[in-house]
């Protein structure tokens, strides 16, 4: 299966359990899990974004201070806060849905400009998801991190 068909195929199913869940959309990612070669999408609210990004905030804030207190500016660039929103899938309110197993093989930039293209495709599908279009935010892996490429949606208004 070409990689555009079967990220195709991806996003609809998961476009349809997350609708069937009436999941207010915030933050919607298609995602390469590299370690086990799979595709799948995590969602996320805006309220699970909230709490996930307090939580790191709280981490974050004990090592910023502590190496603020030791003069280490470097250190202290490796420990700020969250500024918006989370972007740790794993903390999405629905993680991996409709995972799907890759064919084995190299993935070339083309792999992760397809991921793009093809959640750029159903923009506004997901927009119907949202409470709030205006906020919403796309993301999809990349060759080197869960989560590479992010922007916003267009206005659907």
């Amino acid at each position: 299966m070409e990689s555009e068909s079967l990220f195709d195929a991806v996003l609809d199913g998961a476009l349809r359990e997350i609708a069937a869940k009436q999941l207010p959309v915030y933050t919607f990612a298609l995602y390469h899990d590299h370690e086990s070669e799979a595709v799948s999408v995590c969602v996320d609210t805006e309220e699970n974004s909230a709490k996930a990004a307090s939580a790191i905030n709280r981490y974050n804030r004990g090592y910023f201070s502590q190496a603020v207190a030791n003069g280490d500016l470097m250190s202290a660039r490796l420990w700020q806060a969250n500024i918006g929103r989370s972007l740790s899938l794993g903390d999405f309110a629905l993680v991996n849905v409709a995972r799907t197993p890759l064919p084995a093989g190299a993935f070339s930039p083309d792999f992760y400009l397809s991921m793009v293209r093809s959640v750029m495709s159903v923009e506004r599908r997901v927009a119907m998801l949202s409470p709030h279009p205006e906020r919403l935010l796309f993301a999809c892996s990349g060759p080197d991190a869960e989560v590479s490429y992010v922007w916003s949606a267009l206005s659907y208004g």
